[in-house]
């Protein structure tokens, strides 16, 4: 790898106001190409590719290239675009190298290297931005076109995910993935081991929004009371769910209830019978469901289904969100062998904020309060 010539800068480069870390939607990228034309990297033509940028301090050797044409079939196939973003402008390079640069390569020029911090990259690394504008991960190793080829492999990894298939019915749910990160999902699994548990909790009628019937539903939750925990979580939901729940569905949160961590177990066949989640006078008010898995799929049943639309299961894989309005008539399946934890909460715009409030302020006393400001 060679040096480019120093980038000169009139004013100091901004510092980023936090890292975008893997499961982050990317902030927006737009630098000039080499003729000078800003490339914007969420425009809808070039968004719902797999996004590969080359960054770093130095610049690539031609046996770099040749590493990368080798990938170049690959990169076709799976809808990946690979950026070399050069640190400087094109003055920085010269014609021989400029006459290097392979076809599938765009270059991006960063004048004030203002990209580096946003991902703390020092060294040559390879930025993966996910079809759905979130990052996958940021890849370097002491050889750095390891760091390509390992950023290659994830990009192929996630695009044979979901294979080609033609969908005539589903229900009108979201599926997110990479919201919690594992090490988090395990915090929160010892949390509700050491927590009160409460069993079968369910909003029945007007009369009470914490009565146990076990022909309805079979679980044991753990309110999560630990402000850090909650933190944690409450951050990765306003970062990872509600830019995706506003781009589906084009809805803008403002509250969010308690989170719930939540245990269905085969030994009594855990599950929760078909509801809707806002028939209640104590649920009016709610809007959309989250429900994220916080362990591995080592156990069978416990998916959910939405039985208005088919018999379709949907089960996010550890540390990925199903979402979906409190309108559907949706069903926990039974757990058969072993045991399914989620941790459960509702989301709410600025109306259903108030009707809350309202429904609070009424029966006051003989409502446990639920609501946990964004």
């Amino acid at each position: 790898m060679k040096k480019p010539a120093a980038a000169s800068a009139t004013k100091a480069s901004p510092q980023p106001v936090r890292a975008c870390t893997k499961g982050d939607p990317v902030p927006r990228i737009a630098l000039p190409n080499l003729d000078g034309t800003a490339v914007d990297l969420t425009d809808q033509r070039i968004a719902g590719d797999s996004l590969v940028l080359w960054v770093g301090p130095d610049l690539p050797t031609l046996d770099d290239f040749k590493v990368a044409s080798g990938f170049a079939a690959q990169m076709s196939h799976t809808h990946i675009r690979l950026y070399l973003v050069v640190p400087g402008t094109k003055a920085t390079l010269n014609d021989a190298f400029l006459a290097e640069i392979p076809d599938f390569v765009t270059v991006l020029f960063d004048p004030e290297n203002r990209l580096m911090p946003v991902f703390d990259i020092t060294t040559t690394s390879f930025i993966a931005i996910r079809p759905d504008g979130r990052l996958g991960g940021v890849f370097s190793s002491k050889t750095p076109m390891n760091g390509f080829e390992m950023a290659m492999a994830y990009c192929q990894a996630h695009h044979d995910i979901v294979p080609v298939s033609v969908i005539h019915r589903q229900a009108p749910v979201l599926v997110v993935d990479d919201v919690l990160e594992p090490a988090l999902c395990d915090q929160l699994l010892d949390y509700w081991r050491t927590g009160d548990k409460q069993a079968n909790g369910v909003s029945i009628s007007n009369k009470s929004n914490q009565s146990g019937d076990t022909a309805i539903k079979v679980r044991n939750d753990v309110v999560l009371l630990d402000e850090k925990l909650f933190t944690e979580v409450k951050n990765r939901i306003v970062k990872r769910v509600l830019p995706e729940i506003f781009k589906a569905f084009q809805f803008q949160t403002a509250s969010m209830e308690a989170l719930r961590i939540g245990n269905y177990h085969s030994n009594d066949k855990g599950f929760f019978a078909r509801h809707r989640d806002n028939k209640t006078t104590f649920t009016a008010h709610r809007r959309f469901a989250v429900s994220l898995n916080l362990n591995p799929i080592t156990y069978e049943g416990g998916q959910v289904n939405f039985p208005e639309y088919g018999q379709a299961l949907y089960a996010p894989s550890q540390g990925g969100a199903l979402i979906f309005s409190c309108s559907l008539l949706h069903e926990a399946m039974p757990v058969t062998k072993g045991e399914r934890f989620g941790i459960f909460t509702f989301l709410t715009d600025s109306a259903g904020a108030r009707h809350e409030q309202e429904m609070m302020a009424k029966h006051r006393g003989t409502v446990q309060p639920l609501n946990m400001k964004k």
